[in-house]
């Protein structure tokens, strides 16, 4: 179901109660270099299909990713979902279209016609956003990962944009709240970065940006889920030709098979999508 993005004029669509922004990647990135330079403290997330099921029974994580300033898609299965929500018929057609649709995100991601123009799969969107940040002028800080990932992450970075001031980084192993979390906040604070990317999982780094962006001096957050392992060269990605096709989270389960647990949220997750379709009237 496509809505508004409340205030912003912004095309949005709406699944299990989490608004998602329709943006290209392109605009998603020009967009956060826009709140890098802007003079409000805003945040970003990037939600993705494994955890919208924890979203859709928890009131409170799902308020703090209705109040970022962009909700943007992290993978197909987002970008399924708003495709199925949105095709027409009643609760018949919505039993007949289920396997045909998710047989179509499987095996046809790039060809599904779609409400949301594009995934956003952790690292696809940073690299572009860091471009911006750099055209910009803007300042970053880069927060999460392991020592390694945090050190190559960084090395990575001002290689590859040497005019993108990254001002401070800390790696991503403390506890949200107490002595640990304000000395990061301080450290932080000490550089006044317009750009944070927090990268420690969800929702751990949506509440610790959620918590702690009021007294943080900077401009933007960006939660990035584990795009620092990926950036920092720890963990290959999926080859092109399996991104393309919506098949990395196979690739990552067959390299990682403890993600299996993680990833036996996704029935869970088109079950509720089903039910949701169910729930609306027929168009």
């Amino acid at each position: 179901m496509a809505t508004g993005d409340q205030g912003s004029g912004r095309p949005a669509v709406d699944i299990l109660g989490v608004r998602f922004d329709a943006l290209t990647r392109a605009q998603a990135a020009a967009e956060i270099a826009r709140l890098a330079t802007g003079d409000e403290k805003r945040y970003v997330v990037k939600p993705y299909s494994e955890f919208l099921p924890r979203a859709a029974r928890d009131p409170n994580v799902r308020a703090i990713l209705n109040g970022a300033a962009l909700c943007l898609p992290d993978g197909v299965g987002i970008l399924w979902a708003a495709h199925y929500l949105s095709l027409p018929g009643g609760q018949v057609r919505a039993f007949a279209q289920l396997p045909l649709s998710l047989a179509t995100m499987t095996f046809r991601a790039w060809s599904i016609g779609n409400l949301l123009p594009e995934a956003m799969a952790g690292v696809d969107l940073t690299w572009v956003m860091l471009k911006e940040l750099e055209a910009a002028g803007a300042s970053v800080y880069l927060l999460g990962g392991s020592a390694g990932e945090i050190k190559g992450t960084r090395e990575v970075i001002e290689r590859r944009y040497p005019g993108l001031r990254v001002v401070g980084s800390h790696h991503g192993h403390f506890g949200l709240r107490g002595k640990a979390s304000d000395q990061v906040v301080r450290a932080i604070n000490a550089t006044a970065p317009d750009a944070l990317l927090v990268a420690m999982g969800f929702p751990r780094q949506e509440q610790w940006i959620a918590a702690n962006l009021g007294q943080l001096k900077v401009k933007v957050a960006v939660a990035e889920g584990g795009s620092f392992t990926f950036m920092s060269g720890q963990t290959s990605r999926a080859p092109h030709w399996m991104r393309r096709a919506g098949l990395e989270w196979l690739f990552r389960l067959l390299r990682q098979p403890w993600r299996l647990r993680r990833q036996l949220a996704l029935p869970v997750f088109v079950w509720l999508v089903f039910r949701e379709r169910l729930s609306r009237p027929g168009r």
